[in-house]
């Protein structure tokens, strides 16, 4: 046990226009709605049911512990088994409890849990009336040890080092086999304030735009720290000396101190680390240059697929691709995208820096005083932040998102309609809040990401995020990225060197094609998903379980023969995304 003292998927949806070779990736992102067909016989659901809060238990026994190891606040209609193991960690109840004890300074009187989809929370209410955090590493989080002492020293280095209030860590063990309690741990003080989520819908628009504003201050806190190379955060002693970079700061860049304490290494982000990924011998960084680490994006996926990939098995049927998956075209298709590398990264430095960034500012993770002001005062959740390249980190919070329709590009602000005036009261309404949330994002936009733009960003970024995925999302994406590349190369060249990339019109003619089938297969998989409720992964709420599996099992029977025909000719292995993809035989019992 240590115990301190003071110190981000890939959609395509179809264009509106049909396809040129000279702007693909941008019409791609053009969304459309969709009308649920009425063979889907719910109607469209509304917000998701607020969880029930998990009862406080304060008496130790086999059922209890059991709740605690399992994932119970959700159930998963396909591939459940994988899932719940996926989420599943025993642990010592009484060895944790007299670790808190020891460490506060009074004994646990009860404990509450809370979960997200890769950590467990215990919320603890001590003899003394104090309350402290605990949390549990689920396994599907991320590598052992990593992905704990990583959130640590992420977590120590904002707070003392860039002002960033986050919770006070008491004590952490990222070493499960000898730390008594058999996983990982971090205890800290629970967080002041009150969550952003349980009060943003009463918010006034000052005290929104006061969030706004103070959270800008304190990611521009953030933005001043530049790392000399690309990776994690950690301390140095839990790093070996030829897994660290060679110095913390980049040259010529502010020092924040602490640099015989603090050390970039390699990067802890589950996405290296995932199935077979965690035993093989990968470049994880850290990377002295951002094509450095673009490379190394591919040539993770290269080295797995040739290894360990299999034809048509997803963890999500959801992101089934049509046709069979052929390894030799995924690796083909990798290597091109290496070969265009170089003309993927942007020339200003600024946007190059090394900085981290927290990716999860969802309004969970955001805490606001309980007061009239509303200013942000607490930050948690930093598991997988890492010291990456400004221009892939900065991204909007997720609380800010709006209808892009209609909104300004770089300096402008959103104007209500000019046929304002004439719409009815209602329409009104709907209107301004839209411009109000537009008004939001703008100013965020504005403050935030304007100094750090890049030309051609869509451009750039889209096959950075495909590389990764291909045997997961399917070749395609990364295809119709390469194909954009192609046809803006004299935009995107540093040089006069010709593109290495090659496309004949039959073949741009037949990414069309493949690209059309590609929406058509998701677009029914979107009614399907969004016409049940269901959210990532088939998750549904445990109450809603039942009737959400009856339901499915009644609507495979009473779909078209006309669509089931089509179905069957696109994915004939079986084109039924409600089915178990990854069988696992050593998945502990589902209990409800």
């Amino acid at each position: 046990m240590k115990v301190l003292g003071s110190p981000a998927s890939l959609r395509i949806v179809r264009p509106t226009t049909a396809l040129k070779p000279t702007n693909v990736s941008r019409k791609l992102a053009t969304a459309v709605s969709i009308t649920p067909p009425s063979y889907l016989s719910l109607p469209p659901p509304g917000p998701p049911h607020p969880l029930p809060d998990p009862p406080v238990v304060t008496s130790l026994g086999t059922e209890y512990n059991e709740n605690l190891f399992r994932y119970t606040s959700g159930r998963w209609l396909y591939n459940e088994s994988q899932q719940m193991a996926q989420r599943y960690i025993k642990f010592d109840v009484a060895a944790l409890h007299g670790i808190i004890a020891s460490v506060c300074s009074s004994p646990v009187l009860s404990m509450e849990k809370k979960e997200g989809l890769f950590n467990k929370t215990l919320m603890v209410t001590l003899a003394n009336g104090k309350k402290v955090a605990v949390r549990i590493k689920n396994p599907i989080a991320g590598p052992d040890h990593l992905m704990t002492s990583s959130e640590v020293a992420t977590m120590d280095f904002v707070r003392h080092n860039l002002g960033i209030p986050v919770p006070k860590i008491l004590a952490w063990s990222s070493h499960a086999a000898n730390n008594g309690v058999g996983a990982e741990y971090i205890i800290m003080e629970s967080a002041p304030g009150v969550q952003l989520s349980t009060v943003w819908h009463t918010m006034d628009s000052r005290q929104k735009k006061n969030v706004v504003n103070s959270l800008v201050a304190l990611e521009q806190n953030m933005l001043n720290a530049k790392f000399a190379q690309y990776g994690s955060l950690y301390y140095r002693d839990d790093i070996p000396q030829s897994k660290r970079a060679p110095r913390l700061y980049a040259h010529g860049s502010r020092r924040f101190g602490s640099e015989e304490k603090f050390c970039i290494g390699p990067i802890a982000h589950r996405n290296f680390y995932e199935d077979e990924r965690a035993t093989m011998d990968l470049d994880r960084g850290p990377w002295s240059s951002p094509e450095d680490y673009l490379c190394s994006l591919a040539l993770r996926e290269e080295a797995w697929i040739s290894r360990f990939a299999k034809p048509n098995i997803h963890d999500d049927p959801f992101r089934n691709v049509p046709g069979p998956q052929l390894k030799e075209e995924h690796l083909k298709c990798l290597e091109q995208y290496r070969s265009v590398v170089p003309a993927l990264v942007p020339t200003s430095r600024k946007v190059l820096a090394s900085n981290l960034w927290h990716s999860d500012l969802n309004p969970g993770n955001i805490f606001v005083s309980d007061d009239e002001e509303r200013r942000v005062v607490s930050i948690i959740d930093w598991q997988g932040c890492w010291a990456g390249p400004a221009y892939l980190q900065m991204t909007s919070p997720s609380f800010l998102a709006c209808d892009g329709a209609g909104l300004p590009s770089g300096l402008d602000f959103p104007k209500l309609p000019s046929e304002y005036d004439i719409m009815s009261q209602d329409t009104k309404a709907i209107m301004r809040e839209d411009h109000k949330a537009q008004m939001l994002y703008k100013l965020y936009e504005i403050k935030q990401l304007y100094p750090y733009r890049v030309n051609d960003r869509e451009t750039r970024t889209m096959p950075v995020r495909a590389a990764g995925r291909t045997w997961k999302d399917g070749i395609l994406p990364l295809r119709l990225a390469l194909l954009d590349i192609f046809s803006r190369w004299a935009e995107l060249s540093r040089s006069d060197e010709p593109c290495p990339l090659r496309f004949t019109r039959e073949e741009v003619q037949e990414l069309k094609r493949q690209r059309d089938r590609y929406v058509d297969w998701h677009d029914f998989l979107d009614d399907v998903r969004s016409t049940f409720g269901m959210r990532l992964y088939g998750w549904v709420s445990p109450h809603e379980y039942p009737s959400k599996r009856a339901l499915l099992e009644g609507t495979r029977s009473r779909l078209p023969v006309a669509l089931t025909s089509q179905l069957e000719e696109i994915l004939p292995r079986d084109w039924w995304p409600f089915r178990d993809t990854v069988p696992l035989s050593s998945a502990p019992e589902v209990r409800v």
